[in-house]
């Protein structure tokens, strides 16, 4: 019997040895029969990133010890925290149809690799179902099952995938419009505040992808334009060691995503029915998107909403009222 762990594999890397190591080391338990490895290139002038993105490489110069299959990539050009990470999915599904993906500071629990294995097989031919999902960063359990399905609003740093959903995918999101978006969110019954919240990123997106700086947001809108669903574990399955002095978008451990404990899921007990639970993804949105839009602090907030209400809707730049 083969004790390799069959479903694809991409690590998505850049400049960060120790993080990265700590992933692989996970990975690496599973035997993994094809492992793909992506990594941004150095940014012009930075002497640090060529030596820590030597040391990244270094990883998995003699660390395959079993029979697999190892593709790598490393870009001679630095893409970015969004380009580069899209391009590295990219090239994953031009040569599979489905597998796990981990970002260089998303630490997997054991568990998670045949969950995501188990549910990647038995949902391939579920069109409607885009995602798997590793997050829980709050511990309660949802629905009858030990995963519930959600409107993907979560975070995507070790997650699973087929290549038809990924398909969907567009960066610059140039012909969708806050209509689109708006309408395509009634599917999920969601309220006014979250929708406004995600159109705000669709201006941000179609002025410079937030800096050049986000795919998974332009992922999880292209869900939404197609009408799609993911799954989320109803315990946590990864920890993201990322926010520490060498993240690029936090450097504090003091978000709410940072470090959270990894627990079991095995065997899998799948629910009785596929429906989305709303208050799952309410309660997500509310704790890490808009935290204080909700409750007294949201009702202080609200003159300010009014504000950006109405300088949009007369298209008027600059500010009313000062934050």
């Amino acid at each position: 019997m083969n004790s390799s762990f069959q479903t694809p594999i991409l690590l998505l890397t850049f400049n960060r040895p120790i993080h990265t190591q700590k992933v692989f080391d996970e990975i690496k338990k599973q035997k993994p029969a094809r492992l793909f490895v992506f990594q941004d290139g150095v940014r012009a002038g930075n002497k640090t990133d060529i030596e820590k993105s030597g040391a990244v490489q270094a990883i998995f110069q003699n660390s395959i010890d079993w029979e697999c299959e190892l593709k790598t990539n490393f870009s001679e050009i630095n893409l970015g925290c969004g380009q580069g990470p899209a391009t590295g999915i990219s090239w994953f599904f031009e040569h599979v149809d489905q597998g796990l993906i981990f970002e260089d500071d998303a630490v997997p629990a054991p568990d998670f690799f045949d969950y995501a294995a188990e549910l990647l097989q038995k949902y391939k031919d579920v069109d409607s179902v885009k995602v798997i999902g590793s997050m829980n960063l709050n511990g309660k359990s949802y629905g009858d099952g030990s995963y519930h399905f959600s409107m993907v609003n979560r975070n995507l740093c070790a997650w699973a995938t087929w290549k038809r959903a990924w398909s969907g995918f567009d960066y610059y999101m140039k012909d969708v419009t806050r209509k689109d978006l708006r309408r395509s969110m009634d599917f999920y019954h969601v309220t006014l505040r979250e929708k406004d919240y995600w159109c705000d990123r669709l201006d941000e997106i179609h002025k410079d992808c937030l800096n050049n700086s986000s795919w998974d947001m332009q992922f999880i809108m292209s869900v939404w334009l197609n009408g799609g669903i993911g799954i989320f574990p109803n315990v946590n399955l990864s920890s993201n060691i990322g926010f520490d002095m060498e993240g690029t978008h936090a450097n504090t451990d003091d978000n709410l995503a940072a470090n959270i404990g990894l627990n079991e899921i095995l065997p899998l007990i799948h629910p009785k029915s596929i429906k989305i639970n709303r208050i799952a993804d309410l309660n997500y949105h509310k704790l890490y998107f808009q935290p204080f839009e909700y409750g007294l602090k949201g009702l202080k907030r609200w003159p300010f909403r009014m504000n950006k209400k109405i300088k949009r809707f007369f298209g008027i730049k600059g500010s009313w009222i000062k934050k």
